[in-house]
C-alpha cells in the first residue's frame, strides 16, 4: 500500500511519464484529501478549465482517498510536535497528508517532496 503525494497527483495530471510504473502496479494506491484539495486549488489556480477540472476528478474513481479524520488529527499533532522538539519542522500540509497515512498503516508515501517526508520516522519515501 502507498500513499500519493500532492506532486505525485500535479507530475500524473501533467502527464509526466515517470508516473506511470507506479500507477500501472498493481499495488493498492491512495491519497489523501489534503492532496486531492492541493490538487485542485492548483488547477483553479491557474484558471484551468472547468472540463479539466472534471477529467482530474476521475482520477480519485481509481485511488482511494482518505480523510482526515479523528485518527489521523491524532497522529498528524503528534508527528508536528515530534518534528518541533527535534527542531525540525515541516508544514503543516506534510504533517497531515503522514498522519493521515500513518493512521491507516500506510508506510510508504511516493513524492517529489523527499526533504520534508524524510523527516518523519515511520515512513518510508519512495520518489520516482
Amino acid at each position: 500500500m502507498k500513499l500519493l503525494d500532492s506532486t505525485f497527483l500535479i507530475d500524473l495530471s501533467k502527464g509526466n511519464k515517470d508516473v506511470l510504473p507506479i500507477i500501472q502496479s498493481k499495488e493498492y494506491l491512495f491519497t489523501a484529501q489534503i492532496c486531492m484539495f492541493e490538487l485542485i486549488r492548483g488547477m483553479f489556480y491557474r484558471h484551468l478549465p472547468s472540463e479539466k477540472i472534471l477529467e482530474m476528478m476521475g482520477l480519485f474513481e481509481d485511488i482511494r482517498v482518505l480523510p482526515l479524520d479523528d485518527a489521523a488529527v491524532v497522529k498528524s499533532a503528534q508527528i508536528s510536535a515530534e518534528l518541533l522538539q527535534r527542531g525540525m519542522p515541516i508544514p503543516d500540509n506534510d504533517c497531515l497528508i503522514a498522519g493521515i497515512a500513518l493512521s491507516k498503516n500506510i508506510s510508504t508515501i511516493v513524492t517529489r517532496n523527499v526533504k520534508d517526508f524524510q523527516r518523519i520516522k515511520e515512513l518510508n519515501v519512495e520518489s520516482y
